[in-house]
């Protein structure tokens, strides 16, 4: 169950268009908090940053306001 989860929270990384560091590359990745790795998170961020050849770096969650289950985990490439 889990990789399906991980599966589906790849399909829907997408670059983070809040980024609060201007023109800093970072990624939200959506996942379930009940049924989630974070070193599977971790990966999937320091993929999208490794093609930059930057480092993911962890800048905590958010709760998706429309879902009462979805969360967010933003990564900055540094």
């Amino acid at each position: 169950m889990a990789g399906v989860i991980l599966a589906l929270g790849a399909a829907c990384a997408t670059s983070d268009p809040g980024n609060r560091y201007g023109t800093e590359p970072s990624i939200s990745i959506p996942y379930d908090p009940y049924d989630y790795d974070p070193d599977d998170l971790l990966a999937e961020a320091q993929a999208h940053c490794g093609a930059l050849n930057m480092t993911a770096r962890f800048d905590g969650e958010t709760v998706d306001p429309q879902s009462v289950r979805w969360r967010y985990r933003h990564y900055r490439c540094i």
